[in-house]
């Protein structure tokens, strides 16, 4: 019986832009046997499975798909996000990284949810998030009309955006659904004029907002992805933490966080 795994061996393969030929070769195999796996002719060993997971550098959601499809045990758990481990993680990243970071902080998944946020982040941008239980997600934050007027210099600061959106859109296809909105209602478009025009990008583009007391402030962020992440649920989680960009915009955060 023919198994799935061929469909998606070669969708990996493709994402990869490797042909059969390149895939072969850095598997050290034959592009025989991968035309083969691919139209099921042949079945993959668990040693192969391994093999294609390591030489290739797949993601944890990639290597557990070829491990189901191919009808092995599956090593990567696949957690919810509400299970009592990931939520203990979560807890732990905010206790020991957003809470002793003087500046607003978060975690949010690759859908860019929102999952934790240190005290700072909420008193600073707390009149433009929804009411309400639900995690509120960031895209929709930072698109909202509560928050985009904010942005000064959006000429600037739109390509920023743009590219954070296009990488993540590669990486869920609810960013993916959200870019595709944001550029087909134009909030982009200047942008891709730009990028047609050859306009001159300067190396670092601070975002410049003017909060909702008049404090103007220009931030930047540092992001980072878990080290050691075995789960395909937490794999695109990261922490952005926000960061001031000059001595001016610091003394606003600071002020703003003690009250």
């Amino acid at each position: 019986m023919m198994s799935d795994f061929g469909p998606v061996l070669k969708e990996i393969r493709l994402s990869l832009g490797l042909s059969q030929a390149s895939c072969a070769a850095t598997l050290q195999s034959t592009q025989r046997h991968i035309s083969f796996l691919e139209t099921g002719r042949s079945q993959p060993s668990p040693g192969f499975v391994a093999r294609i997971c390591r030489e290739l550098g797949l993601s944890i959601a990639q290597r557990a798909a070829l491990f189901e499809s191919a009808g092995l045990q599956n090593p990567y758990v696949r957690r919810s996000m509400q299970s009592d481990d990931v939520q203990r993680a979560l807890d732990l990243i905010a206790a020991q990284v957003l809470d002793h970071w003087p500046f607003p902080a978060l975690v949010m998944d690759r859908h860019w949810t929102i999952l934790r946020a240190n005290e700072q982040f909420i008193n600073v941008f707390s009149s433009v998030l929804p009411a309400g239980n639900t995690a509120p997600n960031l895209i929709d934050v930072m698109l909202s009309p509560a928050f985009l007027p904010m942005i000064t210099n959006w000429h600037m600061a739109a390509a920023t955006f743009y590219f954070r959106l296009q990488r993540g859109a590669a990486q869920s296809t609810q960013v993916a659904e959200r870019f595709r909105k944001a550029r087909a209602g134009g909030l982009f478009d200047l942008v891709e004029r730009e990028l047609i025009q050859g306009a001159d990008v300067p190396p670092m583009v601070p975002i410049e907002l003017t909060l909702p007391n008049g404090a103007q402030v220009r931030l930047t962020s540092l992001i980072g992805h878990l080290a050691g992440c075995q789960d395909a649920a937490m794999e695109g989680c990261e922490v952005e933490l926000i960061v001031p960009f000059d001595d001016t915009s610091e003394t606003v955060l600071r002020d703003r966080t003690r009250h």
